[in-house]
């Protein structure tokens, strides 16, 4: 009967907090409180200080959404819209849905697509010159306000691994030989450029963040350019190589008719006033491949004509709903929100300090 008693007593057992003692607590150490919150306030703000400003460079793309491909009423519009989830509703579909638009960010990631950026050249407001992505990347950027050092080495990029001491035919001659400069390079634009796709709009977005708005501006029209550029080639690849292909046919064609008609005509120059069947029946045996080399020169010709308007139409459009434009104000760092943090965190460990100074653990863990 009294185990019963205890755990009812237990069950009524109210805690309660004494808000004025933990009120008089914090004053008796208001002091300490806040020598810690200025201390820490002070780390944020010499902290924000070391970091460089970094201005940012949005552009906006409007990709072409295909409409082509089979079903009633646009079925090739959805299909698109599919894609840009990342959902395949099957079915037949042109060549233009051969890169769907989520596959964008890789894309922009991809170091081919970054070594052609590396190559271009923009004009540095540093050095009052122009100078190429690669050597722009691979200097000392701007400094912060307050400067601790330069820039640290990439470890990841250093390698005591030498090239020109591999046989050439070791090597396949579809790798990819970039030294450390354009390692180190492609590594900072991949930490710089971020490309992001609604997919209820489908609309592209790509933005660039570098110490230099200038740099930042023309960094993103340029990887905007080789994107599309990218793109387009790809999704008109298959098209190409089939007018190439048929362009060779027609120039073909178009020099054996005009052989068979020189044969005919020299041999009816030849035979004009022969009346032998074996004279006649030559003379049709040539009019004859007349006709299949004009038939085959037509044929072809319309062909070529086909191809060359599959070709402009595979092409794909976007449209630069905002193109790039040079930051005029900084991005970052928040060197305000830095500080406040930094304040809140000293604010924090001094409660933590208050709170095992004062509390009896003993009693608390009973």
């Amino acid at each position: 009967m009294s185990t019963i008693e205890n755990n009812q007593l237990e069950d009524n057992v109210e805690i309660s907090i004494n808000f004025g003692e933990i009120f008089r607590t914090l004053k008796s150490y208001r002091i300490l409180i806040a020598m810690c919150a200025v201390l820490f306030a002070a780390l944020g703000a010499i902290y924000s200080l070391t970091q460089p400003n970094e201005y940012s460079s949005n552009a906006k793309l409007l990709p072409e959404l295909d409409s082509k491909s089979g079903g009633a009423g646009g079925m090739g519009g959805l299909k698109s819209l599919a894609g840009l989830a990342g959902v395949d509703l099957g079915g037949s579909s042109s060549g233009a849905e051969a890169i769907r638009p989520d596959l964008y960010p890789n894309i922009v990631q991809s170091a081919p697509l970054l070594q052609e950026v590396l190559k271009a050249k923009i004009y540095s407001t540093k050095h009052k010159k122009w100078q190429t992505v690669l050597d722009f990347l691979s200097e000392k950027q701007d400094s912060a306000p307050i400067d601790l050092g330069g820039d640290p080495k990439d470890e990841d990029v250093v390698s005591d691994v030498k090239l020109d001491k591999v046989p050439s035919a070791a090597l396949s001659a579809d790798l990819m030989k970039l030294n450390k400069k354009e390692q180190a390079a492609i590594k900072k634009l991949r930490s710089s450029v971020v490309l992001e796709i609604d997919k209820k709009s489908g609309v592209i977005s790509l933005t660039t963040k570098l110490t230099n708005p200038v740099a930042a501006a023309n960094i993103t029209s340029l990887i905007q350019h080789y994107l599309t550029k990218y793109v387009t080639d790809y999704r008109t690849q298959k098209a190409r190589q089939e007018l190439s292909f048929l362009e060779k046919r027609l120039s073909e064609s178009r020099a054996r008719y005009d052989q068979a008609l020189f044969t005919l005509s020299a041999y009816r120059d030849q035979n004009m006033n022969l009346f032998l069947n074996v004279a006649k029946d030559r003379e049709k045996k040539l009019q004859y491949e007349v006709d299949m080399a004009y038939n085959l020169y037509t044929t072809i010709s319309g062909q070529y004509e086909e191809s060359k308007v599959k070709l402009h139409r595979e092409t794909p459009v976007f449209k630069v709903l905002e193109p790039a434009q040079v930051a005029i104000q900084k991005d970052g760092p928040k060197r305000s929100l830095i500080t406040i943090g930094f304040m809140f965190v000293g604010i924090f460990f001094s409660l933590i300090y208050v709170f095992f100074k004062t509390v009896n653990l003993k009693e608390l863990l009973g």
